[in-house]
């Protein structure tokens, strides 16, 4: 037989799969498109001239790993289906005398033709979406519009490399799929795996330990820097819990209502729980992947707009000073007045000055008294570990409105988390009377609330002094300095004075930050993030749909002789209808409200991830979350209408 024929024969194969084979190309052909523009955005020599290309180019290059990982993970999934579906197809053409050789090259030519519009149109997509995905970029980062077009060389190479790996691979699956199997069991492959399926104790309580243990950690982890170790744990536990619910859980669950004799021997109970059980042993997989991709999809886009939404609130509350200096070398040779009058002959004129010194470090306080050894916590040490800033009371009394004075043994405290039992502080082995307990703090709305911590107001530089040396003869070498810090407004330009003040020797030891700049750092920094995140939920979303189709379908050709039956040995149409209906609807939205459920669970340790990128604005993270749960529902409810029509048009004539 020639080429021709088995071009043809792969051509009328890809005709009338085409109910199941248009959804795959459409995914591959979106997947292509996707990695195109990424890596085409990342290596685009326009995006390398804005101001912060580097965090973004960074944050760009994350995303391409995850797109490959993504298609490779994802187009190898969704090609199961298909096979499966062609299990009978593959079969008849063997029993019709076609050799296994044969069908590797009508497999051949399909993968070929596949391959070759996944790459044509996703490649040609991604070149005509990537110069808006660009403009989209420069505006969010506020940087100057570039026209001009650029074809990326790079992104072509990448997704011919990649996808075309992709379906070598997914090639020679196949064909392992074929060849370790017969011709009968190809042909009788749709009607294994009937037998009722059986309640899996061990592993019910295997995925019960994991979403309890995973949840137990999310609402019990306090620190945020515990809360970075600790989440990945919590995502694999929950992951690991999640499969095993759809898998074993859901099915000893029904086992169990099957034992209560007076409820499930009622004619809907009896047909919807047995119905049930072999839906959730047939599509189990399905649905925790359905579920995962929906809680990533809500994580990521609550995450990122959160980020997104609070920039000018975190500037403000970081930056609350238009130019900022650290000076972090002889601090107590810094004469705050003395440098106002050098800014002043240089045309500076400091407005709404902030200026002090500082002592931080770190330790944790224990009934009173400072414990600075982490040796005997263990792996407890990050959990316990708070910070310290000592501060003159003079350099911020004006600043704060703090009324009184201090003796030289005397300190006002101010915690962010706790109450001050003891009436005095052992801190390096010295005695404080805690004459205060501050119960407000300007300055701490400018802390990301990393750590708890405590700022120590003592009654002048003399004791700050004192201070440092007894860190040093406790830390030594690991002791930190005193830092002093001078920040104000002013009319002139912030980069322009920043320019000036870094060319005056007499203040170069100051390292000078300008508002506008840290802004503008931030906003690339979110700015990366959002993209990635509206990238990668579109993608999960993508294949959500694809999964929810793929599921229809087969379970559509697996209901349809199984209703059949049903109204055979005497059920009412009624009562199958309303057994399909009521199945349909508590599969297809179990995996959304069990995805509801882990992002609850999952609120308060990503409140404290929020932390680290100094979003602290927690009200605005439940609005922006529940906003893209409803949001993320109604898309939902959309593929359920359309995905249910192609399951009731496959089982309506027989019910």
């Amino acid at each position: 037989m020639s080429r021709a024929f088995y071009l043809n024969l792969a051509v009328d194969n890809l005709k009338k799969n085409a109910r199941t084979i248009i959804p795959y190309i459409l995914t591959s052909v979106l997947t292509t498109m996707m990695l195109y523009m990424v890596v085409s955005l990342a290596n685009n020599p326009n995006l390398n001239e804005m101001l912060g290309a580097m965090t973004l180019t960074q944050m760009l290059g994350f995303g391409v790993v995850i797109i490959e990982i993504f298609a490779f993970i994802f187009l190898f999934y969704t090609h199961s289906f298909l096979i499966k579906r062609r299990q009978k197809e593959f079969a008849l053409f063997s029993i019709l005398g076609m050799e296994k050789k044969h069908l590797a090259r009508v497999l051949f030519y399909e993968t070929v033709i596949t391959l070759f519009v996944s790459l044509a149109l996703g490649i040609g997509l991604g070149i005509l979406f990537d110069k808006a995905m660009f403009l989209i970029i420069a505006k969010m980062i506020g940087a100057d519009i570039i026209l001009g077009f650029y074809f990326s060389f790079i992104g072509m190479r990448q997704c011919v490399l990649v996808i075309g790996l992709i379906y070598v691979l997914i090639y020679f699956y196949s064909m392992i799929r074929i060849h370790i199997s017969s011709p009968i069991e190809l042909l009788h492959s749709s009607h294994m795996g009937e037998k009722e399926p059986k309640a899996k104790w061990f592993l019910s309580i295997v995925g019960i330990l994991c979403l309890g243990i995973g949840y137990y950690l999310s609402i019990t982890t306090k620190n945020p820097l515990t809360a970075f170790y600790f989440f990945f744990v919590a995502v694999v536990l929950v992951i690991i819990g999640t499969y095993l619910l759809f898998t074993s859980i859901s099915v000893t669950f029904l086992k169990l209502m099957k034992k209560n004799k007076n409820y499930y021997y009622k004619t809907n109970h009896f047909i919807s729980i047995s119905g049930m059980m072999y839906r959730m042993k047939q599509n189990a997989v399905g649905l925790a992947n359905i579920c995962i991709l929906s809680t990533m999809v809500l994580v990521m886009l609550s995450t990122t707009l959160s980020m997104w939404s609070s920039i000018d609130r975190v500037v403000d509350s970081q930056y609350p000073r238009s130019v900022m200096g650290n000076g972090y070398g002889d601090a107590s040779n810094i004469d705050f007045d003395e440098m106002s009058e050098e800014l002043i002959r240089m045309g500076i004129v400091p407005k709404n000055l902030l200026a002090y010194k500082e002592l931080s470090y770190a330790g944790y306080l224990k009934n009173g008294t400072l414990i600075t050894d982490y040796r005997n916590e263990g792996m407890n040490a990050v959990n316990e570990i708070q910070e310290f800033y000592c501060l003159p009371l003079k350099d911020i009394q004006d600043y704060e409105n703090i009324k009184g004075s201090l003796k030289p043994n005397e300190i006002y405290v101010y915690s962010n988390v706790e109450t001050i039992k003891e009436k005095t502080l052992s801190l390096f082995g010295k005695e404080y009377v805690v004459k205060k307990q501050l119960d407000h703090l300007k300055m701490d709305e400018s802390n990301p609330n990393v750590t708890e911590h405590y700022y120590i107001i003592v009654d002048s530089e003399k004791t700050l002094e004192k201070m440092q040396q007894d860190q040093i003869h406790v830390y030594g070498d690991n002791a930190s300095a005193i830092r002093a810090y001078y920040s104000f407004d002013c009319d002139a330009n912030e980069r322009e004075v920043i320019k000036k003040l870094g060319q005056n020797e007499n203040i170069n030891d100051f390292i000078w930050l300008s508002k506008l700049d840290q802004k503008q750092g931030l906003i690339e920094l979110y700015a990366g993030i959002l993209f990635i995140g509206i990238f990668l939920s579109f993608l999960f979303i993508m294949a959500t749909i694809l999964i929810m189709y793929y599921k229809q379908i087969t379970e559509g050709y697996e209901d349809k002789d199984r209703f059949e039956i049903m109204q055979k040995v005497g059920l009412e149409q009624q009562d199958v209808k309303k057994a399909i209906h009521s199945q349909v609807l508590t599969v297809f939205f179990m995996p959304l409200l069990v995805a509801g459920l882990h992002v609850c669970f999952a609120y308060p340790m990503i409140e404290k991830l929020l932390h680290l990128l100094f979003v602290s604005d927690s009200w605005l993270y439940i609005r922006t979350t529940i906003f893209c749960f409803v949001a993320f529902a109604l898309v939902y409810i959309v593929i359920y209408v359309l995905t249910s029509k192609i399951y009731y048009g496959i089982v309506k004539r027989n019910v």
